[in-house]
């Protein structure tokens, strides 16, 4: 009755990346009037690199609920706006010091992978040894860490 129908003909009808279908022969137009933007940089998409994004990241629970503690003590005045999460997380993220990144780098490891960083140290200083030789010393005890 009233439906609107996609044809076979109206998709090749439809602007592609390249440029826009030539009805005739089916190829894409090449006009340089057609250059997409990303070929020719200009004013308009240099301010738009430098502009800021905003990204969504997942937290867990008692993670919210600390930010939003401190939020709402921190929101606890007479006057000015609001103070924002990512205002928290920013000042926040600045007060990371190298003695955290290491503790955060230490605590993904599994023991296997402890495992595997002993018997390399062992390898550095003694020689080649296998792994199930290495773990039959550790348990014989003629390794010590």
């Amino acid at each position: 009755m009233g439906e609107n129908k996609i044809t076979e003909k109206s998709v090749h009808d439809i602007t592609t990346d390249k440029g826009v279908k030539d009805k005739s022969n089916d190829t894409p137009t090449n006009n340089p009037s057609d250059k997409s933007v990303k070929d020719k940089p200009t004013e308009k998409s240099e301010k738009a690199i430098t502009k800021k994004r905003n990204v969504l990241k997942k937290i867990d629970p008692d993670a919210a609920k600390v930010l939003q503690n401190i939020k709402d003590r921190i929101n606890k005045k007479s006057y000015g706006r609001k103070v924002k999460d990512s205002e928290i997380i920013s000042k926040g993220l600045l007060l990371i010091e190298p003695h955290h990144l290491q503790e955060l780098q230490e605590s993904t490891l599994t023991e296997k992978d402890r495992l595997h960083m002993a018997h390399e140290n062992f390898v550095k200083q003694n020689g080649k040894i296998t792994l199930d030789q290495f773990i039959g010393k550790l348990l014989k005890g003629e390794i010590r860490n």
